[in-house]
């Protein structure tokens, strides 16, 4: 049951990081001329999609510039640490309740042959 808790808090944390960026992403593109906006879609494959990593980091600086007092980017850096502590925390709970055990000796049964 651990483990789906663990899981469970890993997913929303995740959920909650695209629902920021996408936000973020949202509230530049409005300060941006519509050559240099980005696209905010899981489905985008294009070289100004929001999701890759460089762009996420311009976004996320751009924002910064544009909206000083938004508290945005920071719940969108907590949502990736969040992230990040439950993923350890499922791959932590995975190892220790994986069927075998370093310390456990399994026996296998012997069979006598009866010639």
């Amino acid at each position: 049951m651990g483990i789906l808790f663990y899981f469970g808090i890993f997913y929303l944390a995740g959920l909650a990081q695209w629902m920021v960026l996408k936000r973020i992403t949202k509230e530049v593109n409005q300060h941006l001329p519509d050559s240099e906006q980005y696209v905010a879609s899981i489905w985008a494959f294009s070289p100004r999609s929001a999701r890759l990593p460089i762009n996420e980091i311009k976004i996320w600086r751009l924002h910064r510039q544009l909206f000083r007092e938004s508290y945005l980017p920071w719940l969108h850096l907590a949502a990736w640490i969040l992230m990040i502590v439950f993923f350890v925390l499922c791959v932590q709970f995975n190892r220790s309740h994986s069927i075998a055990h370093p310390g456990v000796v399994v026996l296998a049964p012997r069979f006598h042959s009866v010639i």
